[in-house]
């Protein structure tokens, strides 16, 4: 009975704590390359890096990454959800008074990927998430596919 007691507790505390393992893979500092942006069989050619910027601190804050392509650049906030099946992704605007002039055309384009997606690949240098409900394609098949590049120290 003690052993079934200690097993029950080993297993609750590490299925309620899922979302925090499969966020410590995308760690501050870490660099991302996207690979691949679809929607449904066409590609964005959208591609760049992510560069996550917070801590992974599930309870604490929504986690931060900056999307880099070139010269542009777009802020967005993410988060692992359902026990590390989906991950949500929000478009951040960088300050209240920007006009549509002051943005870039990234601003643009991760604001249209904003959206629930579910995680179909989550390794520890690759995933992919797929959406059919971002905010500029509702209904189609969105996938994003990044690869870690890099972690900086330092």
């Amino acid at each position: 009975m003690k052993y079934f007691a200690i097993l029950s507790i080993f297993f609750m505390l590490f299925s309620c704590n899922k979302e925090k393992r499969y966020s410590k893979k995308l760690m501050k500092g870490e660099v991302w390359i996207v690979t691949g942006v679809q929607v449904e069989d066409s590609s964005l050619s959208i591609y760049g890096t992510w560069k996550i910027l917070s801590d992974v601190d599930i309870y604490d804050s929504v986690p931060k990454a900056l999307w880099k392509n070139g010269t542009e650049d777009a802020l967005f906030e993410w988060q692992f959800q359902n026990k590390g099946k989906s991950f949500q992704m929000n478009y951040m605007q960088l300050c209240e008074e920007c006009e549509g002039p002051d943005l870039d055309n990234l601003d643009y384009v991760v604001y249209d990927l904003t959206g629930s997606y579910t995680v179909k690949k989550h390794a520890s240098k690759k995933m992919k998430f797929v959406s059919f409900s971002t905010i500029g394609y509702p209904g189609k098949a969105v996938e994003i596919s990044i690869t870690k590049k890099y972690v900086y120290k330092g």
